[in-house]
């Protein structure tokens, strides 16, 4: 027989990169709630453990934890090896970065080419091994984690951006080509989000009525409501956006003039960041 359960679906094991802290933990605790093993992937051990602790006072699952560095160039390798002999069903890439703001000539190369790894090269090859695997059974969830950064460009956070649209765009083909073999594929859009990543970035939230009509939501959500939409719309749609008030900003995002866009989302990363931002210098005619 069938196991239609959450579990039987997307279990019996999960790996979370970035599963130690913000939305990557909700993730944890909410899978390990449903009876699914955990896997949690970070660079730092002891908020690995911190979090492994929680999950393993609240709830009856496995839970491993792995130091690693998701930008590295043995992560293919080191991935085999951790997952050798667990049948894993669902992946959530979560993995984030302390990413700041600031225009992209004045900040170094290194800095955009190490997002790019963290969020283009990482999740690829995280998917490409782990969703193989799951193709072959005809079950399985896949979730990458992207953001509201990454439905128009804006200054101060152009790289990080474009990396966040890439996540997008793979997420809604697979959606489909994954789809065709039962497995299920999402790709979640955050917007602004109490997590301790943000706050070390610098990040400063906003208040409700504090902002513009015509800017992105800045108010934050809570991790927990974020991994709970996620995991509801898994299997439904291949992209969701968290949170109604970024839902609604984003039909604006779809419908405006790009040159009215792209202001908007840099005042948006300008007011999140408390940057100045500069005028404009438009060519006419």
């Amino acid at each position: 027989m069938v196991d239609s359960s959450f579990a039987g679906q997307y279990g019996p094991w999960a790996l979370i990169a970035g599963g130690s802290e913000g939305i990557g933990r909700s993730f944890a605790l909410e899978l390990a709630s449903r009876g699914v093993n955990l896997i949690l992937v970070a660079r730092s051990a002891a908020p690995l453990e911190e979090a492994a602790s929680i999950i393993r006072g609240k709830y009856a699952v496995d839970v491993q934890t792995a130091v690693l560095d998701l930008t590295g160039e043995d992560l293919a390798q080191r991935l085999e090896a951790l997952c050798a002999g667990k049948d894993i069903g669902m992946l959530v890439y979560n993995a984030g970065a302390v990413h700041g703001a600031g225009f992209f000539l004045d900040q170094p190369l290194a800095r955009a080419m190490t997002l790019i790894r963290l969020n283009c090269i990482g999740p690829v090859t995280l998917v490409h091994t782990l969703g193989g695997k799951m193709k072959q059974r005809g079950r399985g969830g896949i979730i990458l984690m992207s953001s509201m950064s990454g439905l128009a460009g804006g200054g101060f956070v152009a790289a990080y951006g474009a990396t966040k649209s890439f996540e997008i765009t793979l997420a809604e083909a697979l959606w489909f080509e994954l789809g065709t073999a039962g497995v299920d594929m999402l790709g979640l859009v955050a917007g602004a989000t109490l997590t301790p990543s943000m706050a070390r970035s610098g990040a400063k939230f906003g208040t409700p009525g504090e902002q513009s009509s015509s800017e992105p939501n800045t108010v934050p959500m809570d991790p927990d409501d974020v991994a709970r939409e996620a995991l509801s719309q898994l299997g439904r749609t291949p992209v969701w956006i968290a949170g109604e008030k970024n839902r609604e900003a984003a039909k604006w995002l779809r419908s405006a003039p790009r040159e009215e866009l792209v202001p908007a989302m840099t005042a948006a990363a300008a007011r999140i960041y408390g940057l100045p931002v500069p005028p404009l210098r438009v060519r006419e005619g």
